[in-house]
C-alpha cells in the first residue's frame, strides 16, 4: 500500500511541475535554452543556467526553469555558451569615412559608399547593439543608419554639440561656415567681436541651446572644455556659470550633461561643477606631464576622489591615443580582424600615399620609437588614473570616441574591442568592464528601462558568446550570435563581403 501511495504522490508531483511550467504562445520569437546567463539586472552578473524567451523585440521570460514554448519561434541550444546584454558604446561619432579628409570624400565616392554601408554592421560584428553619437550629426545621416537592414540602436546629442563660440570643436571649421554648421553654439561675451551680427545672443544662451537639443530628439547635451592641443592653444572655454546653467537646464529637460575634457584643468572644474559625465579619461596631466608612469600625483588623486564621491561618469576612451599612435606603424593595417570590419579597397587606400596624409601630418620628422615614447607616457598616465578610479569605486562608463580624429586607427567595432582589451590591461576587472558597457551606460544615459540588462520587458539585444567574459577578455571576440531587437544574426553575416 505504501509503495502504491509513493508512486501516486510521485506521479502527482511530476504532473504538477509539468502543469506549472510557464507557457508562451509565440508568433515571432526565440527560445535560448540551457545557457549560462549573465543578466546584469541591478548590476548583478552572477551566472546562472537558464532560459530566455523573446517575442518580437521584447524579452518575455528569463529564468532557471524551462518554459513551455509553442507557436512560431526559433530555438537556440545554449549549452556551454554565455548570454550577456548587448554592448553600449556611449561615445561614437558617426562620420562619412574614417581616415579621409573632406576633399578626399568627394574624390572617392565608391570607397565612401562601401565604408558607409559596412559601418553599422561592423559595430554589430563586435557586439555593439547600442550607440550614442556624442557630437553633431545630420538628420540625413541618422536616416541613413535607420534605413540599413542591420544596424545598432542609435541615440544622439543633437545636430551639433554645445560648443562655446569659436571654441573646440568649432575651431576646426572655416570661419565662413563654422557658426552655420554649429547651430547650438553658446554665445560668449569675450568672443562678441568674432561672432557674426546675424546671431542673436538670446538664441544662444544655455537655456535656448538645451531647448533646441531636446527638440531634436537628443538624449543628452554634449559640451566641451578644451583649451587646445596639437599646436592649438588658448581656445575659449565655458565659464563655470555656463556649465552650471547647462547642467540645470539639461536636467529640467530630462537630459544628461556629458562634457569633453581630458586635462587636469578640465577634470578639476568639471568635478567641481559635478557634471553627469566626463567624456574622456584624465591623461593630460598639465604641470605633471613628466611625472613617473607608476605613481599618481596627489592633485590628480584629489580630482579623481571628487569624481568618485559625486559618482560622475568617467569614460576612459583609451583608444583615442592608441588610434593616433598606430599610424606610426603600418603593421596595424595587417591585422586580419581589420578585414572583417573595413572593406579591402578601403584598406588598400589607407596604405597609399594619399591615405597616409594624417600620419604624415602628425608624425613627420619623428621615428616610430619617438612616437611610442611620447604616446606611451601619456597612455600610462591615463591607465593610472583609470585604475585608481576603478580600485576606489568610481563610476566607469564604456566609450571609445570612434573615431577620435581623421585616423584609420579607430575602426568601427574593432576599436571597441581594442578599448575593452586596454581597459583590462590597465587593471580594470572583467566584471567592471562588462558593467561599464551595459548597465552603467544604460543608467547614465537614462536608457535603463530599455537596454543594458537581460530582463523581462526590455529590448531583446543580447550576445551569445562561446567564452566567459568574466574570465577571459578574449570572449568579446568569440561572439556566436547577436540577438538584435529579437532577430538572431550570425556573426559572420556581419563581416565585410568582398
Amino acid at each position: 500500500m505504501k509503495k502504491i501511495c509513493l508512486v501516486l504522490i510521485s506521479a502527482f508531483l511530476v504532473f504538477s511541475c509539468t502543469e506549472s511550467k510557464k507557457t508562451f504562445e509565440l508568433t515571432h520569437g526565440v527560445h535560448i535554452s540551457g545557457v549560462t546567463i549573465l543578466a546584469g539586472e541591478n548590476g548583478d552578473f552572477s551566472p546562472f543556467n537558464g532560459h530566455v524567451v523573446t517575442e518580437g523585440e521584447k524579452i518575455l521570460y528569463v529564468g532557471e526553469a524551462e518554459p513551455k514554448v509553442r507557436g512560431e519561434y526559433r530555438k537556440i541550444e545554449g549549452k556551454g555558451k554565455y548570454l550577456i546584454p548587448g554592448l553600449i558604446d556611449s561615445h561614437v561619432h558617426i562620420t562619412e569615412v574614417q581616415g579621409m579628409a573632406y576633399q578626399q570624400l568627394e574624390k572617392n565616392p565608391e570607397l565612401v559608399a562601401g565604408f558607409k554601408a559596412q559601418m553599422p554592421r561592423s559595430y554589430l560584428y563586435f557586439g555593439f547593439t547600442t550607440l550614442v553619437n556624442l557630437g553633431g550629426i545630420s538628420q540625413d545621416l541618422i536616416d541613413f543608419i535607420h534605413d540599413q537592414p542591420l544596424k545598432p540602436d542609435l541615440y544622439h546629442t543633437g545636430w551639433s554639440g554645445a560648443s562655446v563660440a569659436n571654441g573646440y570643436p568649432m575651431n576646426f571649421a572655416p570661419e565662413s561656415i563654422r557658426f552655420e554648421i554649429t547651430p547650438n553654439f553658446i554665445y560668449l561675451e569675450s568672443e562678441a567681436e568674432n561672432i557674426p551680427d546675424q546671431y542673436d545672443p538670446a538664441d544662444h544662451t544655455p537655456e535656448a541651446v538645451v531647448k533646441r537639443i531636446r527638440e531634436s530628439g537628443a538624449i543628452a547635451v554634449k559640451a566641451y572644455y578644451e583649451t587646445g592641443f596639437h599646436g592649438m592653444a588658448d581656445l575659449p572655454v565655458p565659464t563655470k556659470e555656463i556649465l552650471v546653467r547647462l547642467q540645470e537646464e539639461a536636467h529640467k529637460n530630462g537630459l544628461v550633461l556629458t562634457v569633453h575634457g581630458n586635462s587636469l584643468e578640465a577634470h578639476a572644474i568639471l568635478s567641481e561643477v559635478g557634471v553627469d559625465i566626463i567624456a574622456h579619461g584624465l591623461w593630460n596631466w598639465g604641470a605633471y606631464k613628466s611625472a613617473p608612469k607608476d605613481s599618481l600625483p596627489e592633485e590628480i588623486k584629489s580630482v579623481l576622489d571628487k569624481q568618485i564621491e559625486k559618482q560622475i561618469g568617467y569614460t576612459p576612451t583609451l583608444t583615442v591615443l592608441e588610434g593616433e599612435r598606430v599610424l606610426a606603424d603600418r603593421a596595424f593595417l595587417d591585422d586580419p580582424r581589420l578585414r572583417k570590419v573595413i572593406p579591402g579597397a578601403m584598406i588598400t587606400w589607407y596604405r597609399s600615399e594619399e591615405g597616409q596624409w594624417f600620419a604624415k601630418e602628425l608624425f613627420e620628422g619623428y621615428s616610430p620609437e619617438e612616437v611610442n615614447e611620447i604616446y606611451g607616457r601619456i597612455q600610462a598616465h591615463g591607465d593610472l588614473a583609470l585604475k585608481y578610479l576603478s580600485d576606489n569605486g568610481g563610476l566607469i562608463l564604456f566609450g571609445t570616441d570612434t573615431p577620435s580624429a581623421p585616423t584609420y586607427g579607430n575602426p568601427p567595432g574593432l576599436n571597441g574591442y581594442a578599448e575593452i582589451r586596454m581597459m583590462h590591461e590597465a587593471g580594470v576587472p572583467l566584471g567592471k568592464i562588462l558593467a561599464s558597457a551595459t548597465v552603467n551606460n544604460a543608467a547614465a544615459f537614462h536608457l535603463d528601462s530599455l537596454v543594458g540588462s537581460i530582463a523581462v520587458g526590455k529590448r531583446a539585444n543580447m550576445l551569445l558568446l562561446t567564452k566567459n567574459p568574466m574570465e577571459e577578455v578574449e570572449a568579446y571576440d568569440h561572439i556566436d550570435k547577436i540577438i538584435l531587437g529579437g532577430e538572431v544574426v550570425e556573426r559572420e553575416e556581419l563581416s565585410v563581403r568582398e
